[in-house]
């Protein structure tokens, strides 16, 4: 087992539970704004819209094709244009609410807390995310888990963005640790696994989902909790 002093976390997908904390932010903005009374949009249908739509868009952004002023302003146009709703104003409204509400949720994925408390005191630990800085910073805030991390670097304090190889070497830089003493963990085979090995760091897949790839990784986990094994 290599020897190692600082481990990079992934937040989205990875410790801050997206899914839930988004699941329950749209059921929110739903119920509020009475979508349902426009075209008969449901629950169920307004949420899958959203995931499709919103990965399309955040892939987009981690290969520099759009900023963060275009997911802002399209994000939710997109989803009540699939739907058939013109309506800029009410797409703009869904979308300062969902900014606002949702890095407010505290949903952490399981063993969370269990498996930071175990790591640090062996190691330093750093946040490494594509996300924007305010809103990360809510999130880990509102989610008490700020207090583990030395340090969070994200793709707007950096100026690059996984899986360019240069935020991980920033990421290094700060944590005053090698490459080869540097363990990457998350839950995106290209931003996070192929970004991380680019920069000859070690990784950790977390595959929650247990989906089939042929990507090259140190190691591969389907729970949080097997971390404790690996570390």
């Amino acid at each position: 087992m290599k020897k190692y002093k600082s481990i990079f976390f992934d937040l989205d997908h990875t410790l801050w539970d997206y899914e839930k904390n988004s699941l329950e932010t749209l059921s929110e903005l739903h119920q509020e704004y009475e979508l349902s009374s426009f075209g008969g949009i449901s629950l169920n249908g307004f949420v899958e819209t959203f995931k499709k739509v919103n990965s399309g868009l955040w892939n987009k952004y981690n290969q520099g094709q759009i900023d963060r002023e275009y997911i802002k302003k399209f994000r939710f146009n997109n989803i009540l244009t699939i739907h058939g709703v013109d309506n800029i104003d009410l797409s703009m409204e869904l979308s300062s609410k969902y900014i606002l509400e949702c890095p407010k949720k505290g949903h952490l994925m399981p063993y969370t807390y269990d498996v930071l408390d175990y790591l640090k005191d062996r190691y330093t630990l750093y946040l490494l995310t594509n996300g924007f800085n305010d809103i990360q910073k809510i999130k880990i805030s509102n989610a008490k888990i700020d207090h583990y991390f030395l340090g969070m670097v994200t793709s707007e304090s950096c100026g690059h963005r996984k899986p360019s190889k240069e935020i991980f070497e920033y990421t290094l830089n700060k944590a005053g640790t090698k490459a080869n003493e540097a363990l990457m963990i998350g839950d995106n085979l290209n931003a996070d696994i192929a970004g991380a090995r680019n920069a000859a760091i070690d990784t950790v897949y977390f595959n929650v989902e247990k989906l089939t790839h042929k990507e090259d990784v140190s190691y591969e986990i389907n729970c949080l909790s097997e971390l404790t094994k690996i570390l």
